[in-house]
């Protein structure tokens, strides 16, 4: 199996040239243009190690950057810099300084490949479509909600089709109509997938925040 890396970074001569560099070295890596899109990425995949684009991570004005740095604190990472006149490419591994430069190859040698890989997942899906009315808040009237379908659920969440505009880390609710219990469901928007952003279905990943205890029982029922 080949090592596989998850490459955050901007589209741009940086990452072609990270991109190069990794297929010299017979890896297979996934590119993803933010941090914020590294929950989505690393629970669709199983990865070896992640590499950062310092100035990427500079610009970007993370929705939650305490989640993101857990998130790197479970995988070898080497953060990367490219400047074409000095130099190419340069690695930091976490904690280093700009003094501590690091060969690409050898994070990759040493690192990512004695690595298992792993992704973020904490509990398996299953694909189950629920009817569910979707809402910004909690109050709002089913008129005005917006009338959609899970695509696959677990018991801490499930990811819901959409392509309306919601925001990281955000409140919503829904309504499932195979429940017994209308009651509102709360749920946290983890990360979303915008139509036309990558050949993949558009919509929320969600975390349950709170339900009501009938409702716990009945969605194990179909798990």
């Amino acid at each position: 199996m080949k090592t596989k890396v998850l490459l955050v970074a901007e589209g741009g001569f940086a990452r072609a040239a990270y991109m190069e560099v990794l297929h010299d070295l017979n890896v297979e890596v996934d590119c993803i243009a933010s941090p914020d899109e590294m929950t989505e990425a690393l629970i669709d995949a199983e990865y070896n190690g992640l590499l950062i684009d310092v100035p990427t991570m500079i610009r970007c004005d993370c929705a939650d950057k305490n989640r993101i740095t857990r998130i790197m604190d479970r995988f070898p990472v080497l953060r990367v810099m490219f400047n074409s006149d000095h130099g190419g490419i340069r690695g930091l591994t976490q904690g280093g300084t700009i003094r501590d430069n690091r060969d690409l190859g050898e994070f990759i040698l040493h690192e990512c490949v004695p690595f298992k890989p792993r992704s973020i997942r904490v509990a398996e899906r299953r694909d189950i479509v629920f009817n569910v009315l979707l809402m910004h808040e909690v109050d709002q009237e089913d008129i005005r909600a917006e009338r959609t379908v899970t695509v696959n659920v677990s018991e801490h969440g499930c990811f819901i089709y959409t392509v309306n505009q919601w925001t990281p880390y955000s409140p919503a609710w829904m309504v499932v109509h195979e429940f017994e219990d209308k009651t509102p469901i709360e749920l946290k928007v983890r990360w979303c997938g915008k139509w036309g952003q990558r050949m993949g279905m558009p919509g929320i990943g969600t975390s349950f925040e709170s339900m009501t205890a009938h409702q716990y029982v009945q969605l194990h029922t179909f798990l």
